[in-house]
C-alpha cells in the first residue's frame, strides 16, 4: 500500500516500510507536512499495513472501511471549532481499551495535533507515556512548532516532503533558492551561496573526519552562519543533500546538488541506503529541535555527533 509513495516520500516510506518488515513499528509517530490532508491520507494507508496483513482473506475489505471511515479499530480525532478538547480525549480512551478484534491493533489519528489545548495535551501524554502494545497513535501537524514540545518528545518524527516544490531546474542555487525561498528574504546571493557551500564543506567533513569535524565546527559552520534563518538554510540543505546521496545510491538521478557530483559519489560510497536513511533522520530531528532551542552552536556538535554515530560500510 505504501510503494505508491516511494517516489514523492521516498525517506519516510522507506522508513515506515523498514518497520513494518522488521517487526518494530513504535507505539506513536508525528507526521508533519505543509498539507495535513496529504498526510492524513498517507497516515490511513499506513494503518492498512499496520492493522492486517495482505495475505489475510480480510484485507481488502478492511481496507475498504478505512477509506470509508467506517472501520471500528481506526479512531480519527479532529479539532471542533479549531481546538481539540479533553474531553475527546477522554472519549477516545475510553473507547481503545478493548483488545483489538478485526485486526492486528487499535490505531488512533490525531489530525491537527497542534489544537490540542492544554487540558487534552496533559491527557494525551499520560496515554503517551504508558503505551499498550496493541495501540499506535499517529499524530498530524502541517505547524510542528506549535505542537507542545513534551508531545514532539514521546513520539517518532517522520518528515514529509512538499512534493509540489521538488522540481527539478538546470541551477542547483537556482533550484535551491526555490525550495527555501522563505528563508533568504533580503539575503544577498553571494552569502546565500557561501551558505550552500558551507553545508556541502561539512556533509564531506562528516563522511571523511567522523567525530574529529567537531575540532573545526567554528571554522566550519559558526563562523559562517549568522542567524538562525542561515542555519534554518543549512539544516534544509544538508536535507537534501542526503537525499542525493540516496538518490545515486539507489541509481536515480540526482536532483539538487549537480554541482557537487563528485563529492556525492564520494559519500554515496561510504554508505549503506540504511545509513543515508538514519542521516536524514538525525538531520530532521536537530532541525525540528532548532525550532524551539536557541544554543543553535550546542546543536551543530550535537549534530556532528550523532551523524559520526551512524555505522558505516
Amino acid at each position: 500500500m505504501l510503494e505508491k509513495y516511494m517516489e514523492e516520500q521516498l525517506v519516510a516510506t522507506s522508513l515506515l516500510k523498514n518497520s513494518l518488515l522488521q517487526n518494530k513499528v513504535v507505539q506513536a509517530y508525528l507526521f508533519y507536512s505543509n498539507d495535513i490532508n496529504y498526510i492524513f491520507k498517507y497516515a490511513k494507508d499506513f494503518c492498512k499495513e499496520i492493522i492486517c496483513n495482505k495475505d489475510d482473506s480480510n484485507y481488502e475489505n478492511i481496507c475498504l472501511k478505512i477509506d470509508n471511515d467506517i472501520y471500528t479499530e481506526l479512531k480519527i480525532v479532529e479539532p471542533i471549532n479549531d481546538c481539540i478538547k479533553k474531553e475527546q480525549l477522554i472519549s477516545l480512551q475510553n473507547e481503545v481499551k478493548n483488545k483489538p478484534v478485526l485486526g492486528n491493533k487499535i490505531v488512533y489519528i490525531i489530525k491537527n495535533c497542534e489544537k490540542l489545548n492544554i487540558s487534552a495535551a496533559n491527557s494525551i501524554l499520560k496515554f503517551l507515556e504508558e503505551p499498550n502494545d496493541d495501540i499506535i497513535a499517529i499524530l498530524l501537524t502541517d505547524n510542528i512548532n506549535l505542537v507542545f514540545p513534551t508531545i514532539r518528545s514521546r513520539c517518532q518524527i517522520i518528515n514529509f516532503k512538499n512534493v509540489k516544490k521538488l522540481i527539478n531546474n538546470k541551477s542547483t542555487y537556482y533550484l535551491l533558492s526555490d525550495l527555501l525561498n522563505k528563508n533568504i528574504e533580503n539575503l544577498e546571493e553571494e552569502k546565500f551561496n557561501d551558505i550552500i557551500n558551507t553545508t556541502i564543506d561539512f556533509a564531506e567533513s562528516i563522511e571523511m573526519k567522523k567525530i574529529n569535524t567537531i575540532i573545526n565546527i567554528k571554522k566550519l559552520i559558526w563562523d559562517k552562519l549568522d542567524n538562525k534563518s542561515h542555519y534554518n538554510i543549512f539544516f534544509n540543505t544538508l536535507i537534501y543533500y542526503y537525499f542525493d546521496v540516496l538518490y545515486k545510491k539507489i541509481n536515480r538521478k540526482i536532483k539538487y546538488f549537480y554541482d557537487f557530483s563528485e563529492s556525492i559519489e564520494k559519500v554515496c560510497e561510504k554508505n549503506t541506503v540504511e545509513n543515508i536513511i538514519e542521516k536524514i533522520t538525525i538531520i530532521e530531528k536537530i532541525k525540528s529541535q532548532s525550532f524551539y532551542n536557541t544554543n543553535l552552536k550546542l546543536l551543530t556538535d550535537k549534530l556532528v555527533i550523532e551523524l559520526s554515530d551512524v555505522n558505516e560500510e
